[in-house]
C-alpha cells in the first residue's frame, strides 16, 4: 500500500445502497465501518450495467462451453452488458488491495453462484461475471464476500491487507 491506506472495491449493496435486483440492501456493519480506516470504491455491475432497480434476476446459466448471465424470466442475455462494465470499470480502477463482494452474486459472487444448465438444473457454483474479470485482473489482491468479512472482521481484514 504505496500511500498507507487500503484501497478496497466494494459492492454498492452491502449497505451502501439499495441496489439490488429486488430493490433491498445487504446490511454489513463490517462494511459499513470500512469508509473510517479504509478508502473505498462501491460498484454495483448490474445497476451501472444499465439494468435499473428493480429489475429481473439473473442467472448463470452454461450455454455450450460459456457460461452466460439471463434473465430468467425474460431469456434476456446480458452477460455482454456486464463484460463491458467489468472491462470499463477495472481499466480505470488502478491500484486495489481487496475485493468485497456479494456473496451469490451472478455478478459479484466468488465462487459462490448457482450455475445452472439449459433446464435451470444446478451444475456447479462459480464466479460472477465481474468478479472473475477482478479475480483475473487481479491475481495479487485479496477477494472475500461480506459472509467471509463479517467472520473475519475489520482487524481481521486489515492484518490480512498488511501481510
Amino acid at each position: 500500500m504505496p500511500d498507507g491506506r487500503p484501497r478496497l472495491v466494494v459492492s454498492r449493496c452491502l449497505g451502501f445502497e439499495a441496489c439490488r435486483w429486488d430493490g433491498g440492501i445487504v446490511e454489513s456493519g463490517v462494511a459499513q465501518s470500512l469508509r473510517d480506516q479504509i478508502e473505498v470504491i462501491t460498484v454495483c455491475p448490474e445497476t451501472d450495467a444499465g439494468l435499473g432497480v428493480p429489475r429481473d434476476p439473473i442467472n448463470l446459466i452454461m450455454v455450450g462451453d460459456d457460461v452466460r448471465a439471463i434473465q430468467a424470466s425474460t431469456g434476456r442475455d446480458v452477460t455482454d452488458e456486464l463484460k463491458r462494465y467489468a472491462r470499463n470499470t477495472l481499466d480505470e480502477l488502478g491500484r486495489v488491495d481487496a475485493f468485497i463482494l456479494k456473496a451469490r452474486s451472478p455478478s459479484c459472487g466468488l465462487y459462490s453462484t448457482k450455475l445452472l444448465d439449459s433446464t435451470c438444473g444446478v451444475v456447479g457454483l462459480a464466479s460472477g461475471v465481474f468478479a472473475e474479470e477482478a479475480q483475473r485482473r487481479y491475481p495479487g489482491a485479496v477477494f472475500l464476500d461480506e459472509e467471509q468479512l463479517d467472520r473475519l472482521g475489520l482487524e481481521g481484514l486489515l492484518r490480512l491487507l498488511e501481510a
